[in-house]
């Protein structure tokens, strides 16, 4: 068998995992303290998943949650770890934050990044506040930055984020249920809504505007259907398409074995990828398939 059969076949047999066919009660964890404890999360390459299993061993994927009609949870501790998209949350974590019901004493939000966190905390902050939600702790964990337009990957993963050790930092934290959102200054404020004001207006984006498909290298596996969370590509009998409102979050970009799916309006390097080194393409497609 060669590897671009070997490919398809992965591509065809990865598993769906969803909560409507293991129930919400088997995802539920303890912290340290023994108290239950919720964890929900939205990955595209794996930053988000990976930081949301250093609070639990099950989090709960919000692309999965969202089908389901009972969006209400109840825990001694509930969380929400999500990247930041330009300043602010990914429309699905939004989506979910409006619709869902989240009956806990203490809340938290993690928040991953890749070079700038801005003022996506105040804007989340002010966001959940507006829909009726306190969070207790918002901090933000510098990651890769798997923004193609501006990072090459290759460079990215030259750098020390200090990954480890900013988690160390944000676990204990959330251990102690520590009260802490971070305040921006009026300067660093200015700033941010500077660079903001040239962002706006990017969100809705649709998908078939967005990506280039070389039919050379694709064969056909389907992992790009299976980690899009919006359910926007589809393999047909002419190759892969796209349709549909999209989260730009590239996860059919990054999780492409054969680099088969590029950016219309260019990138870096084309030949640069990204997925977290601890978390595997079907981990991503659990989180996201549709």
């Amino acid at each position: 068998m060669t590897r671009r059969e070997v490919l398809r076949h992965l591509g065809k047999t990865a598993i769906s995992v969803t909560l409507s066919s293991m129930g919400i009660s088997a995802f539920t964890s303890c912290s340290e303290k023994g108290k239950k404890r919720l964890v929900f999360y939205f990955t595209a390459t794996g930053n988000s998943l990976y930081t949301a299993l250093q609070f639990s061993d099950t989090p709960l994927s919000i692309p999965q949650v969202m089908k389901n009609d009972n969006l209400v949870f109840e825990a001694d501790e509930i969380g929400l770890v999500f990247p930041d998209y330009q300043a602010k949350a990914p429309e699905m974590v939004k989506r979910f934050l409006e619709k869902a019901t989240l009956k806990a004493p203490y809340l938290f939000s993690v928040i991953t990044y890749g070079a700038w966190a801005c003022n996506v905390v105040e804007y989340w902050n002010k966001f959940a506040l507006d829909h009726g939600v306190r969070f207790n702790y918002i901090d933000t964990i510098l990651m890769v930055d798997n923004w193609l337009p501006s990072f090459d990957m290759e460079a990215e993963l030259k750098i020390d984020k200090k990954e480890e050790e900013q988690l160390r930092r944000i676990v204990a934290d959330i251990t102690e249920e520590k009260d802490y959102i971070p305040v921006l200054s009026d300067e660093e404020r200015a700033r941010c809504e500077a660079v903001l004001q040239r962002l706006t207006g990017l969100f809705p984006v649709r998908s078939e505007t967005l990506f280039n498909v070389d039919k050379d290298r694709c064969v056909g596996c389907g992992f790009c259907t299976r980690v899009c969370p919006s359910g926007c590509v589809s393999l047909t009998s002419t190759g892969v398409t796209y349709e549909g409102n999209c989260e730009y979050c590239l996860a059919c970009v990054h999780n492409c074995p054969q680099k088969a799916i590029t950016l219309k309006n260019g990138e870096r390097n084309p030949e640069a990828r990204y997925r977290h080194p601890n978390i595997s393409i079907n981990q991503i497609v659990r989180a996201n398939i549709q």
